[in-house]
């Protein structure tokens, strides 16, 4: 399994980070249903400086770190994360729900 990117656009100004609203960010989660997914996503995150407080909706879904263009760009340099498309994020969402609500 992976942990994965996905781009979006910012619907807020995020100042600590330097994003303002409409610029390119991305959305990074581990493609694992579960609570293996949240294990391997905060494995990959947190020797990268992110924070536990920093995820969101955690233990659930849609958990995910929000991640700057600059961070992406370097964690996708790496060769270990893929980008995905909106398609395939609703796909893998959709996955996920439904293993938690225990309709694999």
């Amino acid at each position: 399994m992976a942990i994965v990117l996905h781009a979006a656009r910012a619907t807020r100004d995020w100042i600590p980070a330097g994003v303002r609203r409409g610029d390119r960010m991305y959305h990074m989660l581990s493609d694992i249903p579960g609570p293996e997914g949240g294990i391997e996503l905060r494995a990959f995150a947190l020797p990268l400086g992110f924070r536990e407080r920093w995820v969101q909706y955690p233990g659930g879904y849609r958990e995910h770190f929000d991640v700057t263009e600059r961070d992406a760009q370097a964690i996708l340099a790496r060769g270990s994360v893929r980008l995905l498309s909106n398609r395939e994020l609703g796909n893998l969402l959709a996955g996920k729900r439904a293993f938690l609500n225990g309709s694999q």
